[in-house]
C-alpha cells in the first residue's frame, strides 16, 4: 500500500501549538471526548495496553481485515510507538525560548514530502512566533493509546493516540481570549500515518482534533 501524504488540517491555533499547521483565529477548547476505539493509557513512553492487557496492535491486509494481533514486543510496534512517543514530546514541550529548536527535533520525526508541505506553510516560523510573542509555555502530562494498525506489508502503518498537554506560562490577554487556563490539563486525539523508510519509521501526516477541556466534575447531591 502506498503512504498518502496527510496535511495537517487548518485548525485552530491552540490545537497547533501542539502540532499541525497553524491559523490566526483559535477558538475556545471543547469538552467533548475525542474520538475512538476502546483505549488503553499510558504515561509518556510506557507500551499501550487495552483491556485485560491485550494489544491495541493489530496487522491489517489492504483491505482493512485484521489478520492477526502484534504482541506489544513486536519490533515494528515497538519502533512505531518510539517515534510517536518521542515525536509527542517534542511538539508538546516547548517555550518560548526554545520553540523554534524543538520544531527542528519535531522534524526529525517526518518525511521529505511532510516536512516539505509544513515548510510551505512556513510551519516553523509561525510555531516560533506564536510562543514567543506570547510567552507561552506547554507541558507533556501523558499520552493515551488508541486501537492501532500495521498494513501486512510492514511498510505502513496508522497510530492513534491523545496527547494530554497543560500550558505551564503565556500571557494573560492571550490566554484570556482563547479561553485557556494555565496548568490544566488539555487533551488532543491524533491520528498518526507512518511509513517505513531505509529500515526506520517516519511520520507522512498527522490529523487532529482541537484541544478539549476536561468534562467537569459532577455537583454532588445533597
Amino acid at each position: 500500500m502506498r503512504a498518502r501524504l496527510a496535511l495537517p488540517l487548518a485548525l485552530p491555533a491552540v490545537a497547533v501549538l501542539l502540532v499541525g499547521g497553524c491559523d490566526s483565529a483559535p477558538s475556545a477548547p471543547r469538552t467533548s471526548t475525542a474520538p475512538g476505539a476502546a483505549r488503553g493509557s499510558a504515561e509518556s513512553g510506557g507500551p499501550p495496553s487495552g483491556p485485560q492487557n491485550r494489544s491495541l496492535w493489530t496487522l491489517i491486509d489492504d483491505r482493512g481485515k485484521a489478520v492477526t494481533a502484534l504482541a506489544d514486543d513486536d519490533p515494528d510496534v515497538t519502533a512505531i510507538r518510539k517515534t510517536v512517543v518521542l515525536h509527542s514530546g517534542a511538539v508538546d514541550n516547548r517555550d518560548a525560548d526554545s520553540a523554534e529548536t524543538g520544531v527542528k527535533a519535531e522534524f526529525s520525526f517526518y518525511s521529505a514530502e511532510f516536512e516539505r508541505a509544513l515548510d510551505s506553510q512556513h510551519y516553523g516560523t509561525r510555531v516560533a512566533a506564536l510562543f514567543h510573542d506570547n510567552a507561552l509555555a506547554t507541558h507533556q502530562v501523558k499520552i493515551a493509546w488508541y486501537r492501532s494498525t500495521v498494513y501486512r506489508d510492514r511498510r505502513t502503518a496508522k497510530a492513534e493516540m491523545d496527547s494530554v498537554t497543560e500550558f505551564t506560562a503565556g500571557d494573560s490577554a492571550y490566554l484570556k481570549k482563547h479561553g485557556l487556563t494555565l496548568s490544566t490539563p488539555y487533551t488532543q486525539h491524533r491520528t498518526l500515518d507512518l511509513i517505513k523508510r531505509d529500515g526506520t519509521w517516519v511520520i507522512t501526516g498527522i490529523r487532529k482534533t482541537p484541544l478539549q477541556r476536561p468534562a467537569p466534575k459532577p455537583v454532588p447531591r445533597s
